[in-house]
């Protein structure tokens, strides 16, 4: 009977982290191609605030992704701030396309200065910082 209950606690711990991993992953499964996104969190565009930002290149957002997972920012991410776009409250930006295993995904801006173009943005922030707009939903149903 020991042995049974290592085994089960063993099948525990290894079935454990799969199902804590899931939350991960339903997460950047609901940001589908296409969808409207609204920033919801208080931002300026000024060059030396802390605002929300978009990146020009996918590699800058793949690596400020990987180097909050591991806070190691020295090495995964060296940004330079000419490569970024920042950010107003209430701007709005389109998914376009899912990159690096979902991770970051390449948008469309559809607010502001740079009205129409493409940039990248950090899937976890979208779902953190930003409302899906149901317009564009709405607007399929009519």
């Amino acid at each position: 009977m020991n042995m049974n209950k290592k085994y089960k606690l063993t099948k525990l711990l290894l079935v454990l982290p799969l199902f804590l991993s899931l939350n991960s992953f339903t997460n950047s499964d609901s940001i589908e191609v296409g969808q409207v996104w609204k920033l919801n969190v208080k931002s300026s565009a000024s060059m030396n605030g802390s605002g929300e930002v978009l990146y020009q290149i996918a590699s800058d957002a793949y690596y400020t992704h990987r180097a909050r997972i591991f806070d190691d920012w020295d090495v995964f991410s060296v940004v330079d701030s000419r490569d970024l776009v920042r950010l107003r409250k209430g701007y709005e930006i389109e998914v376009t396309e899912k990159l690096y295993s979902n991770e970051v995904l390449k948008v469309k801006l559809l607010d502001g200065r740079y009205k129409g173009r493409f940039y990248y943005a950090i899937a976890d922030d979208l779902t953190k910082k930003y409302l899906l707009e149901e317009k564009e939903e709405e607007n399929e149903d009519s």
